[in-house]
């Protein structure tokens, strides 16, 4: 045989071997059993150390539950636990916050029927106008509006503000049932984005989304009030540009007037309007300002004399509840004013003038304390006294005693019961990690470094593999979201990361911008997304690759949607801190994402350029050096197809290759093969060494 020939046979052959051994399907992955058992095994390991069936007895002597599949009963007297067959009689409790309730609805629309409270109306969108009709169909059907059109719609709203300001309806019932308001959305001289469906078919067809993107004109809102015993309709007149944003309307408690909250466009304003239905005045309840961005829907519940209210507000950085009037006095502060953030209002008890809430007031910013304070704000105190987090709160009716699950990445869940003073009085059931631990698993590790600002702290957590070996080399996963108003870390326990099983270390990072650490560091991201909580992923990466276990040059990155879009920024921006990425459904310039969630942190592209442009994938693109897989979804109306063909031209121009999978009949969200996809894709680029060691 000719040896050019032999050579050239000898090349195919050992190309198209070891792209076999590293071509392999997810069922394949060396790792994937032991992925499969640790995903069925640790819900039982982290479960253990909760209680269940909760129940305060009405003499307050008793607090029964069920722990380990038996029934306990704890003496409150002298706090001996004994089995128990019965329960003793419960006391009644106390109301908790309320939740929204309403028939469901797709995602970013409104509901298109609205019954009245007594039962007799519905309140129907329909072809773009508003009809009232009765639901027992012996009454006469009412055409509240008649000039609806494609464009301009009465009884709905739009996509913007049902993606971004959760606006689910557009139609609201007076309590006394002879008031309907309305929405009226005019989308004249907004943009169509032009989708194609059906996609596998022999011919597409198009969806036009009014989607208007950072810059472009927005929506106008107005609402109307229709009088059923006037049968009339009038226009709400609100003040200001007509382009500001209408939005969480509902009616006060006692029925009289609709709240509605508005912001401007830069949303760094907001104002909750109260508005007489009869005389359609209106006023100013509370206004809060910010110099980045205001909370859109702070948290804002009612005390049953209607007029009172509880306020979340983060006027001074933190947030910290008020207590307000609805004629506009600020009659009180709740919570203390600490340079720590309140979470949510537990629990309310006017009977006693007693008013609970959670907050992240331990020296680790991700555990939650429960305090209590008098409605008059005198008598605060901080009922949970351990340093971890606390979670699932059941207070005693009579105010002595307080339950609580508290946990910590690396420490299973324990429930303790503790006194009105932050005692601790009784242990009811304690979590252990024998059975983790006994499995091979290796407990999650919470690290921390600093910030390239030189002070801020940043903290993240860190999984092993089961039966870890400190003198292998492992290669490094960052799973990210990291968007603005996300949760960066949840401190709860975590025995095992089942994508750790397929022979990688898996960390997790809390960037600035995320929530639960304040005003400065939420806002410490704003008008350059894709920077400092970019530097924060690349610095923890520099940080933890400083371990002789990982492996610095063997480093991936996954998300998707805001981690989609990190995950490409990283393979872009950092080509030597990361060297795969799965970017899932990515936002590659902010000029392509709607205006009430861009231009919240980014302001306009015309007023901030410079952010947009930083911010953006495509100047960094002749960068790229690792292997990157961009996964989307064909009829994503979210996320627009157009940013992934977009970065894709990039590439091109730079003659960078990449790897891309297109799903021609998902969404946003995307099924099928992607989550395999993912893991065949690190495993093939990554080639991580897995244990042969199973876990048990």
């Amino acid at each position: 045989m000719n040896r050019k020939i032999l050579f050239s046979w000898i090349a195919v052959f050992l190309t198209s071997s070891t792209f076999a051994q590293s071509d392999l399907l997810f069922e394949q992955i060396p790792g994937y059993e032991n992925y499969r058992k640790v995903i069925s095994q640790r819900r039982d390991f982290a479960s253990v150390g909760r209680v269940s069936d909760t129940s305060w007895s009405a003499d307050g002597k008793f607090l029964s539950y069920t722990a380990g599949g038996k029934k306990l009963v704890l003496n409150l007297e002298n706090f001996a636990v004994e089995a128990t067959s019965e329960k003793p009689g419960a006391a009644p409790r106390p109301d908790r916050p309320n939740r929204r309730t309403g028939t469901p609805v797709a995602r970013a629309m409104q509901r298109t029927v609205e019954p009245s409270p007594d039962g007799k109306w519905n309140a129907v969108y329909r072809d773009g106008n508003v009809w009232i009709e009765p639901i027992a169909d012996d009454g006469e059907k009412i055409q509240v509006t008649t000039d609806g059109t494609e464009r301009i719609r009465f009884g709905t709203c739009c996509w913007v503000y049902g993606e971004e300001l959760d606006q689910k309806e557009a139609m609201w019932w007076s309590p006394d049932n002879r008031k309907l308001v309305y929405y009226k959305v005019d989308e004249t001289g907004m943009k169509d984005y032009y989708l194609t469906l059906d996609n596998a078919a022999m011919y597409t067809t198009l969806q036009a989304v009014r989607y208007p993107k950072a810059g472009d004109d927005n929506p106008r809102i107005n609402l109307w009030v229709y009088d059923l015993d006037s049968k009339k309709s009038q226009q709400i007149e609100f003040d200001g540009d007509p382009t500001q944003y209408l939005f969480n309307v509902r009616f006060t408690p006692k029925g009289n007037e609709v709240l509605v909250n508005r912001t401007n466009r830069r949303q760094d304003v907001l104002d909750v309007l109260a508005v007489d239905v009869t005389t359609l005045k209106v006023r100013a309840v509370v206004t809060e300002r910010q110099e980045t961005w205001q909370e859109n829907s702070p948290i804002m519940r009612f005390l049953a004399d209607g007029e009172r209210f509880v306020w979340g507000t983060e006027a001074n950085g933190w947030r910290h509840f008020q207590l307000r009037h609805l004629d506009g006095r600020l009659l009180n502060l709740l919570s203390e004013v600490h340079e720590y953030p309140c979470d949510k209002i537990e629990l309310i008890d006017e009977a006693d003038g007693l008013f609970y809430y959670s907050a992240f007031s331990d020296e680790n910013p991700y555990n939650s304390q429960l305090h209590r304070v008098r409605l008059d704000g005198t008598d605060h105190r901080r009922l949970t006294s351990f340093s971890l987090n606390h979670t699932s709160y059941d207070i005693a009716p009579n105010h002595k005693f307080v339950m609580s699950t508290r946990e910590r990445f690396d420490i299973p869940p324990s429930t303790a019961v503790y006194d009105d003073n932050g005692r601790q009085v009784a242990v009811l059931t304690e979590g252990t990690d024998e059975a983790a631990s006994g499995a091979g698993f290796a407990p999650t590790e919470m690290f921390s470094f600093t910030a390239n600002d030189g002070k801020t702290q940043i903290y993240g957590t860190l999984s092993k593999p089961s039966n870890f070996d400190p003198s292998k080399k492992y290669p490094l996963l960052i799973d990210v979201y990291g968007g603005p108003q996300s949760q960066g870390l949840s401190n709860r326990y975590s025995p095992a990361n089942p994508v750790c099983e397929m022979g990688y270390v898996v960390a997790k990072i809390g960037n600035r911008g995320t929530v639960g650490r304040g005003k400065a560091f939420e806002c410490a991201t704003y008008l350059y997304l894709g920077d400092r909580d970019m530097a924060d992923q690349a610095d923890g990466v520099k940080y933890l690759r400083q371990r002789p276990y990982i492996d610095g040059d063997r480093v991936g990155i996954y998300g998707h949607s805001y981690g989609g879009y990190m995950s490409a920024l990283a393979l872009v921006k950092y080509p030597d801190v990361f060297h795969v990425a799965v970017s899932g459904a990515p936002v590659t310039d902010w000029k392509n994402y709607d205006t009430i969630y861009t231009e919240r942190y980014m302001r306009t592209p015309e007023e901030n350029p410079d952010g947009y442009k930083n911010g953006s994938c495509m100047p960094h693109a002749g960068k790229l050096a690792g292997k990157l897989l961009i996964v989307h979804g064909l009829i994503d109306d979210n996320v627009h197809p157009s940013n992934t063909w977009q970065l894709a031209k990039a590439f091109h121009t730079a003659n960078k290759r990449f790897d891309m999978m297109i799903y021609s009949e998902f969404q946003h969200g995307i099924g099928s093969t992607y989550e395999s996809l993912k893991w065949e894709y690190f495993y093939r680029h990554l080639h991580p060494e897995v244990s042969t060691q199973p876990a048990k």
